[in-house]
């Protein structure tokens, strides 16, 4: 009977290829699905891959991550998290078990988002990256700045219309990345790296990284921890402008200078370039009123003198030498009151002047110099000193040295065989061979005779 099935039978296939077939089917109808449920009996192995099922009421899967897919992860899910799950469906053929494997973990709903936003932000704050120690100060004094935002929306206009206002000097460089979604974390990334190759091109001062309000999903990218580190090893002061004033990010803790809106920081940048036009019109307003206040009381004065004239032909006279004599004075006084503003402007442009960092740089070079003058020198003064204490130690050697005696006519004198020094003739006999050590010789002698 069984020979009949199996001659009927053309199909035969092995638990293998069974198994093979099944793992195509799989693979082919769920590429990409997404699944979510409750996480139980989570492993993590040395290997980094990641084990755990996933179920609901009636039903549970198997599901494996792999390192490469969740090295990427901020938070570890535990046990009895609700996730949202992005991945395929494939077989393990040699068991005949199928799993889910998992691309892409979300957590359900935005308590949990808090809940990771807090999670991090201890974790960082226990660490120390938050501490003002570490703060850079932005310079006073800005001429370049790169702006991290997206290309389209409304930020970087704001930005530059604010700038063009109070300090249009100031150079803005857009740096185009993502602020919202998938890939939004990698891009903003890679805009600091983008901002290294352009500092060595054009010295960028400060950095503002921007995006206007949102969920807390929205701005989810700007509570990425590797964009939190990025942003703590820089080595250029960045200002955190992300969302609006009561919008907080890991972003704008880890910054150098937290602002509540973009437009805000393009105010702090240009704070000081404001203060400078204020102060020049300011005094462009006094200089107007004090020389306006001078004309009219010279005008006054002048009036009043042709109103007392008594006799025309004198007075016209009189007047003519005193109206020469009150030009002349008011020339000099404009003269003097102008000059004194001049060099009260001037003082000012020079102090302005006496900020530019490269004056501290260059005073910073000329002590630098100094100091390694002063050490070669320093060094050699050394050298010599100690070179001549190691001669007088050499001569002190010298001294000691039983050469120099024997170079005063002193020897040495041993019994050959043994080679011993001779100190008492009770050493001797008739017959010994003797060597003696000379300042530059060595004798033999033979004893045949002691006295």
């Amino acid at each position: 009977m069984s020979e009949f099935v199996q001659k009927k039978n053309t199909n035969i296939v092995s638990v293998t290829e069974l198994n093979a077939s099944a793992k195509k089917l799989l693979e082919k109808d769920f590429s990409s699905v997404w699944v979510t449920g409750e996480m139980s009996n989570f492993r993590s192995y040395d290997s980094g891959h990641w084990y755990f099922k996933i179920k609901d009421e009636n039903s549970e899967i198997q599901c494996v991550m792999f390192k490469f897919r969740n090295s990427s992860i901020n938070r570890r899910p535990m046990d009895g998290d609700n996730l949202i799950l992005k991945g395929s469906v494939s077989m393990y053929v040699a068991r005949g078990s199928y799993q889910f494997q998992v691309d892409q973990i979300e957590y359900a709903g935005e308590g949990v988002l808090l809940k990771n936003f807090e999670d991090l932000k201890k974790r960082l704050t226990k660490e120390g990256i938050f501490d003002a120690e570490h703060k850079k100060i932005i310079p006073k004094i800005l001429k370049n700045v790169a702006v991290i935002t997206s290309s389209n929306g409304a930020v970087i206009q704001d930005i530059k219309n604010v700038l063009s206002r109070r300090a249009p000097l100031i150079n803005v460089f857009l740096i185009p990345s993502l602020v919202q979604g998938e890939k939004s974390e990698i891009s903003l990334i890679d805009s600091f790296d983008k901002i290294l190759k352009l500092h060595k091109k054009e010295n960028i001062d400060a950095i503002i990284i921007a995006r206007g309000g949102g969920s807390l999903e929205d701005l989810w990218s700007f509570n990425s921890e590797k964009l939190a580190r990025r942003i703590f090893e820089f080595e250029i002061p960045v200002i955190s402008a992300v969302g609006h004033e009561t919008d907080f990010t890991i972003c704008d803790f880890v910054s150098d200078l937290r602002a509540p809106t973009p437009s805000s920081a393009a105010e702090i940048i240009s704070e000081f370039y404001v203060s400078i036009i204020d102060s020049i019109t300011f005094y462009k307003s006094q200089l107007k009123k004090e020389i306006g206040s001078k004309l009219l009381m010279l005008s006054n004065s002048l009036d009043m003198t042709s109103k007392s004239l008594i006799n025309p032909q004198t007075k016209l006279k009189e007047d003519l030498l005193k109206t020469d004599e009150l030009t002349n004075k008011l020339k000099y006084l404009l003269d003097s009151f102008i000059n004194e503003k001049k060099y009260l402007i001037e003082r000012n442009v020079l102090t302005i002047k006496k900020l530019n960092p490269k004056n501290y740089i260059n005073t910073a070079n000329n002590q630098v110099a100094a100091l390694d003058k002063n050490l070669k020198v320093l060094t050699k003064n050394m050298v010599n000193i100690k070179n001549e204490t190691f001669k007088g130690i050499v001569k002190e050697l010298e001294a000691l040295s039983p050469l120099e005696i024997l170079a005063r006519g002193y020897s040495i004198t041993k019994i050959k065989s043994s080679q011993k020094i001779i100190r008492n003739s009770k050493n001797l006999k008739i017959g010994d061979v003797i060597s003696s050590v000379v300042a530059k010789a060595e004798i033999e002698s033979k004893i045949t005779k002691i006295d």
